[in-house]
């Protein structure tokens, strides 16, 4: 059965939303800086609200913003990262470091395309990081980048 992921980004950055370019630069929360990892979720409305929560301003939302629907097909394994094997801490802001080498070492190791992690938000559903380095990306189904209305 195929995987339904979703993105939520400003258009301006629809064409690179899945090459892992967009936190670069910065780091996030499950990468450090220089990973070239893809956030997505598990359904478009925690795509929105895990956006929104890292203080994106919300104005002319309709005019400015996308989403990007994905799926994942059976091929593509996906790992799972518990809840109970993260510190205590994890849902801190800013986010303790030890949960972006986590993400590093993951992809580092080229073990496979998407690991799935628990959202910070709401724990109980998921986000998922997806690797565009490894050679199951190819597989990953992206759509065209649909208007936020």
């Amino acid at each position: 059965m195929t995987l339904t992921i979703w993105r939520f980004c400003h258009k301006k950055h629809s064409e690179a939303a899945f090459l892992g370019e967009g936190f670069w630069s910065s780091g996030g929360r499950w990468h450090s800086r220089g990973t070239p990892l893809v956030y997505a979720s598990a359904t478009l409305s925690l795509a929105i609200l895990e956006t929104f929560n890292n203080n994106v301003q919300i104005e002319n939302i309709s005019q400015n913003f996308v989403f990007i629907k994905a799926e994942i097909p059976d091929v593509v394994l996906i790992q799972k990262l518990e809840k109970e094997r993260l510190p205590a801490n994890w849902r801190d802001l800013p986010a303790p470091t030890s949960l972006a080498l986590m993400g590093d070492k993951w992809f580092s190791t080229y073990s496979n395309a998407v690991l799935q992690v628990p959202s910070a938000i709401i724990p109980h559903e998921n986000n998922y990081l997806l690797n565009p380095k490894h050679s199951d990306f190819a597989e990953i189904k992206i759509y065209p980048p649909e208007p936020f209305i």
